[in-house]
């Protein structure tokens, strides 16, 4: 991030910790139940959010060194990600082009080659078919063109891009409406892979999105937990073209900064706040101090009402390297624990547990509507998105 959108942000934070004010939507929004209960809706979600439209399947780290591996079936779509030999990034179907069967578990490593364990055909880590068992009495074909079909892949700014149907192109920049250069300056090839789960619930994976929608919640949810670190109803409001980005201010590290003079601000910046991206259609990016969380919300395949979120962990070096250095200087020589442990406490605790109530209310029929008031910008966003991505009429802003 540019030294002077860094200062922006921590003035416009400044302005509204001072006069009790947060980003403005300009009016409300009354968003239909149907968008978390609608089976024909979750339908064509799966076909153009996860199968039609680029998703961001991990960072570079992931994929560390040359012959470097990880699979996934979190799209629906069983996926293998590789890094070949020469170091370049790549996605195929994780399908055996003999008979279907998944070549590589589930998981991540390190390989050139694959071979399916139910007739061990061969496989590059480039793609390319290498070796039919009992080739002579199976019968002559050609391997040229049975190789693992590939996907649509790129990566650029430390993150891995896919497009989860063959045959078609994307551009990264232009599937970050903007935010290329912003992800460039964080520097995501000096992180480290720290740990991964995945979360299920009973809430539509929209719902599980807007979770990350707003703070407005923080100082009643979460009094007892983000409450005492985040200043609630106080974020900023950026658009860029599908994505978005809103801002919190840390208690403390703001403070902090507010007593350091002005031109040293942006040097205090990520210290003193909580930057969360929205990347459509499915990603929730949070940058804190420490490190990085990417969070993935898929849906169920066959309920509306349930959803996964697909969970990873990295830490920054430098940051991995203070935390270290201060848990030897006080003495405490135990390794450091999961970072799921105080992030589950709040997400799946608070966050799910409430939006698992929402979600029986929707399907209840209750009402017909939930409302997103004007301090709630981020979830205006997401929802008008993603009825625009599905051709539908955005929600109107009503006054207020």
């Amino acid at each position: 991030m540019i030294p002077e959108e860094k200062l922006r942000i921590l003035e416009l934070l400044g302005e509204g910790l001072d006069n009790g004010t947060s980003a403005d939507a300009g009016g409300i929004m009354h968003a239909p139940v149907t968008d978390y209960t609608c089976p024909d809706m979750l339908a064509q979600e799966q076909q153009v959010f996860f199968k039609e439209t680029p998703l961001l399947l991990g960072m570079s780290v992931d994929l560390p060194e040359p012959g470097s591996y990880m699979t996934t079936n979190e799209t629906g779509v069983p996926i293998l990600m590789t890094r070949d030999g020469d170091g370049v990034f790549h996605a195929f179907f994780n399908v055996c082009r003999h008979r279907g069967v998944q070549v590589v578990p589930e998981g991540r490593g390190k390989q050139d080659r694959f071979s399916c364990p139910f007739h061990a055909w061969t496989y590059k880590n480039s793609g390319e078919l290498l070796a039919i068992t009992r080739e002579q009495s199976f019968g002559c074909i050609d391997k040229s063109k049975q190789g693992l079909v590939e996907l649509p892949a790129e990566e650029k700014y430390g993150m891995l891009w896919v497009l989860p149907t063959p045959g078609k192109t994307f551009d990264v920049d232009d599937v970050l409406g903007g935010l290329g250069p912003e992800m460039d300056s964080w520097a995501f090839n000096d992180i480290e892979y720290s740990e991964h789960q995945v979360l299920k619930a009973d809430i539509n994976w929209k719902l599980a999105i807007d979770t990350f929608g707003e703070n407005y919640h923080f100082n009643i949810l979460h009094k007892n937990t983000l409450a005492n670190d985040i200043v609630g109803n106080l974020q900023t409001h950026d658009i860029y073209d599908r994505n978005y980005r809103m801002v919190f201010a840390s208690k403390h590290g703001f403070q902090n900064l507010r007593d350091q003079p002005k031109e040293a601000w942006q040097y205090h910046y990520r210290w003193s706040v909580l930057n969360v991206y929205f990347l459509y259609p499915n990603t929730i990016f949070l940058i804190d101090p420490v490190g990085v969380d990417l969070l993935r919300m898929y849906p169920d395949e066959n309920n509306p009402g349930k959803s996964r979120t697909h969970h990873s962990a990295y830490y920054g070096r430098e940051q991995l390297d203070y935390l270290k250095d201060a848990a030897e200087k006080s003495g405490n020589n135990e390794p450091m624990k999961s970072k799921f442990v105080d992030f589950n406490k709040v997400i799946v605790d608070e966050d799910y547990m409430a939006a698992a109530s929402t979600q029986i209310s929707a399907k209840s029929g209750a009402q017909t509507h939930f409302t997103f008031g004007r301090n709630e910008p981020a979830l205006h966003h997401y929802h008008n998105t993603h009825r625009l991505g599905l051709g539908l009429e955005p929600l109107p802003l009503e006054d207020a």
